[in-house]
């Protein structure tokens, strides 16, 4: 059995002790054969003579990776996947360190490769965007560091814009915007709006480009512009716009944005096309912040306190609850948290409920809302359930067994195989609250629920 700390165990101390000439020889031989080995040898060997011969191994690697138009069969995805995000870390980390400069046109090359790549293997993990996506935030890292032609790395950025992966050229714009400077920014969006002018069909990544040029000019008129009229009236676009009205003092103007862009009649229609009242979403949420924040850069702060309640009672929201208390005097935030948790106990959707009690916490008034409302669980929630039972398990065993056994139910009723293995622990833990059940409160006793849950499949 090897004992922590042998001298047999793959440590940096262990492999330095066989000195740097007996090291030499192994990588030699454990280079040979194995091509990406080797490169990553050169090349950290060309960072020890410089900067200038480093740019130079990695360029001629990039330009290998563009040229290519072989695919990359699955087999080979994995390695493709480690090589490529090993080039990436050598121009954040090792060339960068040496001088920034150069690094970042070259990051902004390796992020061309992107659409070429992708034509060429299926990432169906997303392996392949992830590093392309660590990638544009290495733009970030580095352009306030670069001292950059503001031209040259204005005719990169144009070209990643108009030839590379969708949505990464206006992300790695915004990230180099310091390298560019206000000249640069200035002659930038010139070229960028004479482009768009020659297109039939505007690109996208041309008017989001022009976005984030105008926001670093101030120029809020610009930034708007670049939407549509059926654009401007949706509620994620609505508060982007509120927003930027706001941060320069155009209040008025700001709450019109947002009340073009209201999201209730569509909340309506969906929730009369599914029959149920419908909880809000992100784009619904996003666009009551930005509403409240304008309401109280207008001084309005008693109608945005109606806003945060009325948004609360609507979808639970911790967040809104919490800023809506914090704003009352003393004890009326106590009458305020009694009524808000009654409603959440007796609101539509029992998930939400359950989850927004859990959280608050308020694990008493979620028990009483599982017992009440136990038929309406959906046992196909384990992500919800299972921690909703550990934290009432202690003071409501019962409560706490009936979340455990409705994802039983589940996983036994519609044979999910992936989950027998948590079906039979949560059998075992719906056993073990057993004892501390002195009412059963006419549900099934453990024995007789076992005896059910067995009818369904053999575990």
């Amino acid at each position: 059995m090897k004992r922590t700390g042998s001298k047999k165990t793959l440590t940096t101390a262990n492999l330095a002790a066989l000195g740097a000439e007996r090291l030499a020889d192994l990588l030699i031989d454990v280079a040979e054969g194995h091509a990406q080995i080797k490169r990553r040898l050169r090349l950290e060997l060309a960072g020890e003579i410089g900067p200038d011969d480093l740019a130079a191994e990695l360029a001629k690697r990039l330009d290998a990776i563009a040229d290519s138009r072989a695919r990359i069969h699955w087999r080979k995805h994995k390695e493709f996947v480690r090589e490529l995000d090993m080039q990436r870390a050598l121009i954040a980390g090792r060339l960068a360190e040496l001088d920034p400069t150069p690094a970042l046109p070259m990051m902004l090359r390796f992020l061309g490769l992107a659409e070429g790549v992708s034509h060429r293997t299926a990432d169906a993990k997303g392996e392949i965007e992830a590093v392309f996506d660590l990638a544009v935030d290495d733009v970030a890292a580095i352009a306030p560091l670069a001292l950059s032609d503001p031209r040259a790395l204005g005719d990169q950025l144009l070209d990643l814009l108009l030839h590379g992966r969708a949505g990464l050229g206006p992300r790695a714009l915004k990230n180099a915007l310091p390298a560019l400077g206000a000249e640069g920014v200035t002659a930038l969006r010139a070229r960028v709006e004479t482009t768009m002018a020659s297109q039939k069909r505007v690109s996208g990544a041309l008017k989001a480009a022009v976005q984030v040029l105008a926001d670093a000019q101030g120029d809020v008129d610009g930034y708007i512009a670049q939407f549509t009229d059926s654009q401007a009236v949706l509620p994620p676009i609505g508060a982007q716009i509120a927003r930027r009205l706001a941060a320069a003092g155009r209040l008025d103007e700001a709450v019109a944005a947002l009340d073009r862009s209201t999201p209730g009649s569509f909340t309506q229609l969906v929730g009369t096309v599914l029959g149920r009242p419908t909880l809000p979403g992100p784009g619904a949420l996003d666009w009551e912040d930005a509403y409240i924040e304008v309401l109280e850069a207008r001084g309005q702060g008693a109608l945005a306190q109606e806003m945060r309640w009325t948004s609360f009672e609507r979808g639970l929201s911790i967040e809104r609850l919490r800023d809506h208390l914090k704003r009352l005097p003393d004890f009326d935030d106590v009458e305020a948290e009694e009524r808000a948790l009654a409603h959440a106990e007796d609101f539509h959707d029992v998930h939400a409920a359950l989850d927004f009690l859990i959280r608050w916490p308020a694990w008493d008034r979620a028990a009483r809302l599982v017992l009440r409302r136990s038929a309406d669980l959906d046992g196909d929630r384990p992500e919800l359930l299972e921690p909703a039972a550990r934290a009432i398990e202690g003071r409501h065993p019962l409560a706490a067994t009936l979340l455990l056994r409705a994802m039983i139910l589940d996983t036994a009723r519609y044979a999910r195989t992936a989950r027998y293995k948590d079906a039979q622990r949560q059998l075992l833990e719906a056993a073990s609250l057993a004892p501390a059940i002195a009412d059963w409160d006419g549900h099934e006793d453990a024995d007789a629920f076992a005896a059910r849950a067995a009818g369904f499949r053999r575990w």
